[in-house]
């Protein structure tokens, strides 16, 4: 029993600190034949809004994963296989779960019995909006050029940079964990 409850105990707490991610692909696109990639540069990066440092992080951790699985980037006169492009964006949510209070009434009856209740909801959220970044990852065929696969992630950015940063490198190599699809 106490083996079972401190299974249970890591499994729960390995699912918490997960990054959620989505991801959706072309499923005629020729994965296995990606080896050579491009950055795609015009059109990578993030909102004006998004420290650079934070746009670099996601570009450092996509390289170290890549060479990590001996993807290698194509000379400059190569046609790539796939080309890589990312982004991050900004999200502001919200005012916490908002400011009314909100009420109900609630009749019944039974055997014998009629019943009426009252309730009051009071809002617990801040006063402060709630900061995210939105971390994207797109592969686009080399030859067509059209989107293959592209992988989402959300991080909060309410913490300090250190810890975002770090939320960051988490996200991408959660994104990157998911490709390519079928894995």
């Amino acid at each position: 029993m106490k083996h079972t409850f401190l299974l249970g105990m890591c499994l729960w707490l390995t699912a918490c600190s997960s990054v959620p991610v989505e991801t959706d692909f072309n499923p005629t696109a020729p994965f296995n034949s990606y080896q050579r990639y491009h950055w795609q540069s015009e059109t990578s990066g993030g909102d004006r809004s998004v420290s650079p440092f934070h746009v670099e992080r996601v570009r450092n951790q996509l390289q170290t994963l890549l060479q990590q699985q001996r993807y290698q980037e194509a000379g400059r006169t190569e046609k790539p296989d796939f080309l890589l492009r990312y982004y991050l964006s900004e999200q502001i949510e919200g005012h916490g779960r908002g400011r009314n209070t909100r009420g109900s009434v609630g009749l019944g009856s039974g055997r014998g019995g009629f019943g009426l209740g009252v309730s009051v909801g009071f809002p617990l959220g801040s006063n402060h909006p709630e900061r995210k970044l939105r971390v994207i990852v797109d592969i686009l065929d080399g030859h067509s050029k059209q989107l293959s696969w592209r992988g989402i992630a959300v991080v909060d950015a309410d913490d300090s940079p250190e810890k975002v940063g770090e939320a960051i490198e988490s996200a991408v190599s959660a994104i990157w964990a998911k490709y390519p699809p079928g894995r």
